[in-house]
């Protein structure tokens, strides 16, 4: 296909190996190792021109096109899951909590999965733990999550001499 890109210039879409945009410029590669440089009035003028270059080819922009890395909802769902279920520590009918968790949002996922490191942090012993599906069901990483601040260290007073 055939594309105009200025008054005097129309160039082959099929033989163009690269198209570069630079403010009010656009810099031309073709198969043949033959450059040209186009120059525009302004900024908008070059932007259209390169976009209807760019739709008119048959490549991508590898920084825009991610569709293969996105993943299905499901699949990060599960990968959530699987994070979740790992931080938990308290492995107990995991059937029951899969499906309790995947009827969560994404959003509430990602807050679970915060809420859930501090949860296993201020309940280090396992029998006091709620078990993971009682914990979701409950949306366990709104409450608050009480810690013991207490210094178990010994802190030497300033008065005392002898050492321990």
């Amino acid at each position: 296909m055939k594309l105009r890109i200025s008054n005097t210039t129309i160039v082959d879409v099929k033989d163009i190996l690269v198209a570069e945009l630079d403010d009010k410029s656009i810099r031309i590669r073709f198969k043949n190792n033959f450059d040209i440089v186009e120059f525009y009035n302004t900024k908008l003028e070059s932007t259209f021109i390169f976009n209807n270059i760019m739709t008119n080819m048959d490549i991508f922009d590898a920084r825009f096109n991610k569709a293969e890395n996105i993943a299905t909802e499901d699949e990060r769902k599960e990968k959530a899951f699987e994070m979740f279920w790992n931080l938990y520590d308290k492995k107990i009918d995991v059937t029951r909590c899969r499906k309790a968790f995947m009827q969560l949002s994404l959003k509430q996922m990602g807050e679970a999965i915060k809420g859930v490191v501090n949860y296993v942090n201020s309940t280090p012993d396992k029998k006091f733990r709620k078990n993971a599906t009682t914990w979701i069901n409950n949306m366990g990483w709104k409450n608050e999550i009480l810690t013991d601040k207490k210094s178990t260290r010994y802190i030497k007073p300033k008065y005392v001499q002898d050492e321990r």
